[in-house]
């Protein structure tokens, strides 16, 4: 007689399929790059506009705060221009550098926050060189000095804006200012030292 074949009940079902990494903590939400290149398309036009502008005032190369405002608008401009390119790539031309949501996370995070710092430092350059200016010189010659101090206003906010729009929580809890989880039992537990003056709190003496 042939053989039996095994009923489908008694046999072992296929393991079933691994589940895919989880996210990172306090990503759980993907970001919407849509947003966060609308805004870097933004500061990439701020910065151009700080930089050409303040190349474009006279004797502009006596002044160290102007050419520190020229370099770090170049490299503003530069470093949003390769990620436009990358974002424009992946997502219109399917052709990127790398992934974008792999550049955001690994990359980006630590040039932007150190790009943020050096263009503030650049925007308050511009800035004092506009109000001496406006306080020495006077006339129209002084609006190219308003104009590079303002876009730098702009392309400093714009650095703002994308960090927050690449992890919301993150940045409210670093304006907030995070609290330790470590001390929460602390702050919750009651107190274990009874007043002084109470029946409870009975004083030992010790002989020596």
């Amino acid at each position: 007689s042939p053989p039996s074949n095994p009923s489908s009940s008694n046999m072992m079902p296929p393991p079933p399929p691994q589940n895919a990494a989880p996210p990172p903590a306090g990503s759980s939400v993907m970001p919407d790059y849509t947003k966060i290149y609308a805004v870097r398309a933004f500061t990439w036009f701020c910065a151009l506009v700080t930089f050409a502008t303040t190349a474009s005032i006279e004797n502009y190369n006596t002044l160290d705060a102007l050419k520190f405002t020229i370099a770090i608008g170049v490299i503003a401009w530069v470093y949003l221009t390769v990620l436009l390119a990358n974002f424009i790539g992946a997502n219109y031309a399917h052709h990127e550098i790398m992934p974008v949501d792999m550049v955001e996370s690994k990359f980006c995070r630590p040039i932007d926050a150190g790009l943020l710092f050096f263009m503030y430092t650049a925007t308050i350059c511009a800035s004092v060189e506009s109000s001496q200016c406006v306080s020495y010189t006077g006339g129209p010659s002084c609006s190219k000095f308003g104009a590079a101090a303002t876009f730098a206003w702009f392309t400093s906010f714009g650095i703002v804006g994308t960090m927050f729009l690449r992890d919301p929580q993150a940045f409210i809890s670093i304006l907030k200012g995070a609290k330790s989880d470590h001390y929460d039992d602390i702050d919750k537990a009651p107190s274990i030292i009874p007043p002084t003056g109470t029946q409870g709190g009975q004083q030992k003496v010790v002989d020596l």
